[in-house]
């Protein structure tokens, strides 16, 4: 007999973590293999006793992908994952904080890590795009009323490495007193922030980038200024995490951009001066001009009816898994083929067939879709995607400023989705192409490594680039080769990630790897020794997935977790998750 569904609270932690970190993931999935832990009670009640008293901190950290420095090397972001047990206690508190929107909710002129509330089961935040179409929308509409003012782009320097644990506390106790929070979940979030604190020596009490809960104090620490001193300004304002834009004319954007630096200043934040090229002027005729750019494809087929299609045909034909999987990789196609068979014969399955079958559009919908039909929309797109992709490219090497910003986007769109759709021939011209544009090298070098194989550049970059990566080439099922002798820990945990897929390498890949549990555990899956290990992550996850023959990572990161499970498309989103940090 199946299990029954989970609750919404592991259903948010799993799609949250999934498109933030694969290790996270996996070792949610582990955790969730014991059915009682799978419903909310578990991580009201006994996920968060347990976070209360543990006497150790299991937190992964995970080198991502930032930007490359001037000097063409890659400067990385640790981020600092939890364990499973804190991330389904910490999904159980952003529920909690999730009920008082009066407190925790965010202003209007904040678009950034909008808590999920309700039945959603999609994550703990609603899904970023929600939030950046809405602020350009305002954006637009703040141009029509100032047409001859500017838009003024301005960005925090280190946000989240600024924000001192002191602060933090203080502002949850306030907020979470404000908002009446239980008791306990008083407790936990200043039992996290206080954990925070402690996981590195060279933290020196700031908070941590990584856990969820960070994104709410990030919020909450710049809340006086959302709400006291951005609606003073003569200038309007709008944020997106650390990306603040003004509009206004150009003495009163001028005017709030001093405001706003003293009352930064005063929390321990600095803006980058007017020599970076995060602070950015435009005036508001030419903004106008990219109003649009956020609008959806004008098409019948699109990369979002695909995958809605996909998962549609899934859930009801769960059988027909392995053929469009062939079928696509028989077209050059990567698109990862999830198996929905054990969410699919739950009895909430059963029920919402029964519902959804008195709806005119479900046999419609259901009646024309077949693998064939599938695989010609994602052929359809690939033609598509290539031709607007290089219109585009051609136009913005040559560009700078914000013409060349309001394109960058687009080429990232263009070109994460090319990675699942175009042949190996046509991906490898294409990352040829784009070298010439430095916001595209995450994309230049996943492309290479996913046209040829050859994985030595892209273990460089980092551990996100690595999971974009291995998620194609495991759908395309090919080999990964490696030729580097020596590695430094960056490289070591990116060909983990690489591992974990089930992608072989091949190649010497040195003798300096042999030691690393990390690599151990994607190899091996769990053994004694890793369950003993030094390090809390290793050692809970290796107690999670428990011994066996082999590692299960590959199945679980084929198959999903729900039938809710948010279907995640690593070239797209391991960018897109350490973009917005």
């Amino acid at each position: 007999m199946s299990q029954s569904r989970p609750g919404i609270l592991a259903v948010r932690a799993v799609n949250q973590y999934r498109r933030r970190d694969v290790l996270a993931y996996l070792s949610l999935r582990y955790y969730l293999n014991n059915s009682a832990a799978r419903n909310d009670a578990w991580g009201q009640e006994v996920a968060t006793d347990v976070l209360l008293t543990r006497t150790n901190l299991p937190y992964f950290i995970s080198n991502h992908f930032k930007e490359p420095g001037p000097g063409g090397e890659i400067k990385h972001r640790q981020l600092f994952v939890p364990g499973a047990n804190e991330a389904i206690a910490e999904a159980a508190l952003l529920d909690a904080c999730s009920q008082c929107p009066h407190v925790f909710g965010n202003p209007d002129n904040v678009y950034s890590y909008e808590l999920n509330s309700g039945k959603d089961r999609s994550g703990i935040f609603k899904h970023y795009i929600i939030g950046l179409k809405r602020r350009h929308n305002q954006i637009a509409l703040a141009c029509e009323r100032e047409p001859n003012g500017i838009v003024q782009y301005l960005d925090i320097q280190k946000f989240y490495p600024s924000i001192e644990i002191q602060n933090a506390i203080q502002v949850w106790q306030q907020m979470s007193a404000l908002a009446g929070l239980s008791v306990k979940y008083r407790e936990i979030g200043l039992r996290l922030l206080s954990d925070q604190g402690k996981v590195l020596n060279s933290n020196n009490g700031k908070v941590l980038t990584g856990p969820m809960f960070t994104h709410v104090i990030a919020n909450l620490v710049l809340r006086d200024i959302d709400i006291k001193v951005a609606p003073a300004l003569p200038a309007k304002y709008f944020r997106y995490v650390d990306d603040i834009t003004l509009v206004g004319g150009e003495n009163d954007v001028r005017v709030s951009i001093k405001i706003l630096r003293s009352h930064l200043k005063e929390i321990g934040f600095v803006l980058h001066d007017e020599s970076s090229p995060k602070h950015l002027t435009v005036n508001s005729s030419d903004w106008l001009k990219g109003r649009h750019d956020y609008c959806s494809e004008k098409h019948a087929v699109s990369w979002m009816t695909l995958i809605g299609d996909m998962k549609r045909y899934l859930v009801y034909k769960p059988e027909e898994c392995q053929r469009l999987r062939d079928s696509f990789r028989g077209e050059g196609i990567r698109i990862p083929v999830a198996d929905y068979a054990a969410a699919a014969f739950e009895a909430s399955f059963i029920e919402r067939v029964v519902m959804f079958a008195k709806a005119p559009w479900f046999w419609w919908k259901n009646r024309i879709l077949s693998v064939d039909y599938l695989v010609g929309q994602a052929k359809e797109l690939n033609v598509r995607y290539e031709k607007q992709f290089k219109n585009v490219l051609e136009q913005t090497i040559s560009l700078t400023g914000f013409e060349r910003k309001r394109r960058v986007p687009k080429l990232r769109y263009w070109a994460s989705r090319l990675i699942y759709l175009a042949d190996d021939d046509k991906l490898a011209r294409l990352a040829l192409l784009t070298k010439e544009i430095q916001e595209l090298h995450f994309h230049t070098q996943v492309m290479g490594a996913v046209a040829t194989g050859n994985i030595d550049k892209v273990l460089e970059v980092g551990a996100n680039a690595a999971q974009a990566v291995a998620q194609p080439l495991r759908a395309a099922k090919k080999n990964a080769m490696a030729t580097i002798k020596e590695m430094t820990p960056v490289m070591e945990q990116a060909l983990a990630i690489i591992l974990l897929n089930g992608v072989p390498v091949v190649g010497n890949t040195g003798e300096s790897i042999a030691s690393s549990e990390l690599i151990r555990f994607a190899t091996s899956g769990s053994d004694l020794a890793l369950m003993k290990s030094e390090d809390p992550f290793i050692r809970e996850i290796a107690c999670l997935h428990g011994l066996s023959e082999k590692p299960r990572h590959p199945e679980y990161l084929e198959s999903v977790f729900d039938e809710d499970d948010y279907i995640a498309f690593d070239a797209i989103e391991q960018l897109q998750e350490s973009a917005s940090l």
